[in-house]
């Protein structure tokens, strides 16, 4: 979505588009979208494309003459809102990923217009910022490590329903990190998929892409097989954790036997899957814990849209 804010819009070759009028448009031989009109001198183009689309026609109003601006003002974005919180809570919800995130906005939102709290500014010194509740808003990341061929990638296959990631009885199939959104109970998250390592073994190119996608990470998915007797997460890759990322402990293949080492939840995904339930359910109260959400006081959720903006 791009909002552009001119005297004279006609001069973008655009259709014509009254305040709340919509109208289909070619964009600029981009893409094809749809154009919203805002009021006289404003209007939204919705490009059908994805963000490489968005920055193609970003750059072609650029080349045009039109200036950037690296932020938003959802009181003229949004002028039916009926104050400024409110404007907010409608432009993060435009943005939220996951689906539990809309009614955690609605509530909060409601929190705020119950105390009479209408701008940003009188909430300032009021309610909470919170880190975990922005995992709502924008994409947490999830990286699953462990060694070769223990069914990583087959997990994340169960996990989305579909083939995402290759599969094959050979050590080292997964050669790069694949990353792709996956809900998990209404916690949507990016999750990594990274190659097998093994502390046995000096091979540079994994640890280069897993120590790289791992200092992003939110949450990591130390992933054990059965017949693996230490369970340790390889000393190179454990260097570059620190307190703020959570690691949950994964026992795979568990069908194939009881683990030798202590794990959170134990897996299995072949032909009759087990436990994936209880994972879905670990890693989202990992990510955003109950407590969290029981939490009474209203929360500051434009805090990390400001900064971002």
């Amino acid at each position: 979505m791009i909002m552009v804010h001119g005297e004279s819009l006609d001069v973008l070759g655009l259709p014509s588009v009254l305040p709340g009028q919509i109208r289909r448009a070619e964009l600029f031989g981009i893409d094809d979208g749809v154009v919203l009109g805002m009021d006289d001198c404003s209007a939204i183009i919705m490009p059908h494309g994805g963000i490489a689309i968005v920055r193609q026609i970003c750059a072609k109003l650029t080349d045009l003459g039109w200036g950037q601006r690296s932020f938003v003002e959802p009181t003229k974005t949004y002028p039916e809102a009926s104050n400024e919180i409110e404007a907010w809570c409608m432009h993060a919800l435009s943005l939220v990923s996951s689906p539990m995130g809309v009614d955690v906005l609605l509530d909060h939102a409601g929190r705020w217009h119950k105390q009479g709290i209408a701008s940003l500014h009188e909430a300032e010194s009021l309610g909470r910022t919170s880190g975990v509740l922005d995992r709502l808003l924008q994409l947490p990341t999830v990286v699953a490590v462990g060694r070769a061929n223990i069914g990583k990638s087959s997990l994340l296959n169960t996990l989305v329903g579909q083939r995402v990631a290759l599969v094959a009885d050979v050590a080292g199939t997964t050669r790069d990190h694949v990353g792709v959104p996956v809900d998990l109970g209404g916690l949507v998250v990016r999750w990594i998929d990274t190659p097998g390592v093994d502390e046995r073994i000096e091979d540079a190119d994994e640890i280069i892409i897993a120590t790289r996608v791992i200092q992003h990470a939110d949450l990591v998915l130390h992933c054990i097989d059965s017949s693996d007797d230490a369970g340790r997460l390889d000393p190179r890759i454990e260097g570059c954790l620190d307190e703020r990322i959570g690691i949950v402990r994964v026992g795979m293949r568990s069908d194939l036997g009881s683990h030798l080492s202590e794990v959170d939840v134990r897996i299995c995904t072949g032909s009759h899957p087990a436990g994936i339930e209880d994972l879905v359910g670990t890693v989202r109260d990992r990510l955003v814990p109950p407590q969290e959400l029981r939490d009474p006081s209203p929360w500051r959720f434009w805090t990390s849209l400001r900064c971002d903006a």
